[in-house]
């Protein structure tokens, strides 16, 4: 039980130490709320105002028209 618990210890220190210098490098883009920086103005015009769901299945059943007034 002690040597899993020593193999563990050291393969988190050994993750610790090649996953921290990459992490501390990614920090250097500062977070924005929009893609306001990245978008280009009037360079995209929508032709059509529809919506197409690919891989999307619809069952369809259709519904009961009586009422409760119809049942009694």
């Amino acid at each position: 039980m002690v040597g899993i618990f020593v193999s563990f210890l050291i393969g988190l220190i050994l993750a610790c130490a090649i996953v921290l210098p990459k992490l501390s490098a990614l920090k250097t883009v500062h977070k924005q709320s929009g893609a306001s920086d990245y978008t280009v103005r009037d360079s995209m015009k929508f032709t059509e105002n529809r919506d197409t769901f690919l891989n999307k299945r619809v069952d369809r059943t259709p519904r009961n028209t009586q009422t409760t007034a119809q049942r009694k």
